[in-house]
């Protein structure tokens, strides 16, 4: 056993690999053993000056490494050594692993397409279990389907491991049919689950990457007619894509309701209506038709949650019942409780809004997010705690600090700092 540590073992290296793939979609834990591990087995292994002399004459390495020096160089100007050193440790991986890879024994190519089949069926495993959550929760936030890892990193496994398997279906499956086959069914449901699972991210990066290698493949083709159908087709998507956007951009913002609403209830009590202050969901004006007094109390003798408490999202419960009603077309009194079922007040308990995020498969549901959080953040003027509006913010943000400091840029325990400068 001693003599099996202490020594470069291939087996023991090809273990931690495979651990370190499987863990990419499903174990921070497992995918952190890994690289410890290979750095160990490497370690081992001694012949240092042998190695670093190989790595040195690897370009693709060098650049690698180069961005972890770049931050290396920002300790010497930074003011916050203690977050300098943290954002150092998280990164340490991106330092060592490219040593490790090409120093190592190179592994031959039946191994390395071994390896991705490992990678594409743990990134599958991981999407079942996320679908598994999907129909058998009542889901108020998507990020709880990537219960093991952060649903962005998530999302761009999917995609990782999309391209993964085309590549294996084009290049290594040739005369396999029916492995061709299930390869491309594989492909399929890691499209299908980005969509269920509403992970713009996602969609967006493999669009864009599809893009770039469905022209690349158009380029190399020799016969004119295939050049000019694939051209066609690569133009057809993003066009049809923003005629869909239009109409349901358009169904959700122009309002239908009547020009001279009603002033009283059923029950003679007066409606509030606002269509100048308050935003448009689903094609209607959130606060019209909205009286208050008899949503307190049809609400307070359905509900144990307060009306005037919050939801568990912690929000206001009056505006997330409200909203609801208004994503059924309800108006917002008696009559419209009365038509809401038991479900429905577990939905605005949990805190959704709007009865189209419950839609499973439903692809207008993250449009529709997308659009409210447009809408409130154009009215407050503040993109926060909307995910996919703070992003771009926070590209705004980054771009205005890199042109302040275009030569050398700030320290590198100053980025938090900087952000928040400049906001």
């Amino acid at each position: 056993m001693i003599k099996f540590l202490t020594r470069y073992n291939p087996q023991l290296f090809l273990g931690f690999l495979v651990l370190m793939f499987i863990s990419l979609p499903l174990s921070r834990f497992g995918l952190s053993v890994a690289q410890f591990g290979l750095l160990g087995v490497w370690l081992i292994d001694g012949k240092l000056m042998t190695k670093f002399r190989t790595l040195f004459k690897n370009k693709a390495a060098l650049v690698l490494i180069s961005f972890y020096l770049v931050h290396v160089i920002g300790l010497m100007y930074t003011t916050d050594l203690n977050y300098a050193f943290k954002d150092l440790r998280i990164k340490l991986p991106l330092l060592f692993l490219p040593v490790v890879f090409v120093t190592s024994p190179q592994l031959s190519m039946k191994r390395v397409n071994q390896l991705l089949m490992i990678y594409v069926a743990s990134v599958f495993v991981a999407t079942l279990i996320s679908f598994g959550i999907l129909l058998t929760r009542t889901i108020s936030d998507f990020r709880e389907l990537s219960p093991f890892i952060s649903h962005i990193r998530f999302s761009l496994n999917v995609c990782i491991a999309m391209f993964f398997t085309g590549y294996l279906m084009v290049f290594e499956l040739k005369s396999k049919i029916s492995l061709k086959l299930l390869a491309g069914a594989v492909i399929i449901w890691f499209f299908v689950f980005l969509i269920m699972i509403e992970s713009v991210t996602g969609i967006i990066i493999f669009f864009i990457t599809g893009s770039i290698l469905m022209l690349g493949f158009i380029v190399r083709m020799k016969i004119f007619y295939c050049k000019l159908i694939g051209l066609i087709v690569l133009i057809s998507i993003p066009v049809i894509l923003a005629i869909y956007l239009n109409i349901t951009a358009k169904n959700y913002f122009i309002p239908r309701e009547k020009s001279n609403p009603e002033l009283f209830t059923r029950q003679g009590n007066p409606y509030y209506h606002d269509t100048i202050n308050q935003p448009i969901e689903n094609g209607m004006y959130t606060w019209m038709y909205v009286c208050e007094m008899e949503l307190r109390e049809m609400w307070n003798n359905k509900s144990k949650l307060d009306y005037d408490g919050k939801d568990t999202q912690g929000q206001d419960l009056k505006y997330t019942l409200i909203r609801y009603l208004n994503s059924k077309g309800l108006r917002k009194d008696a009559g419209g409780m009365k038509q809401l079922s038991e479900k429905d007040i577990k939905n605005i308990e949990l805190g959704i809004a709007n009865y189209h995020y419950t839609r499973k498969f439903n692809v207008n549901s993250r449009l529709y997010k997308l659009f409210w959080e447009y809408q409130i953040s154009k009215m407050k003027g503040n993109p926060g705690g909307h995910s996919m509006l703070q992003r771009i913010e926070f590209w705004r943000a980054s771009w205005a600090i890199i042109l302040d400091n275009f030569w050398i840029g700030v320290g590198t325990g100053d980025i938090d700092q900087a952000y928040k400068i400049y906001y």
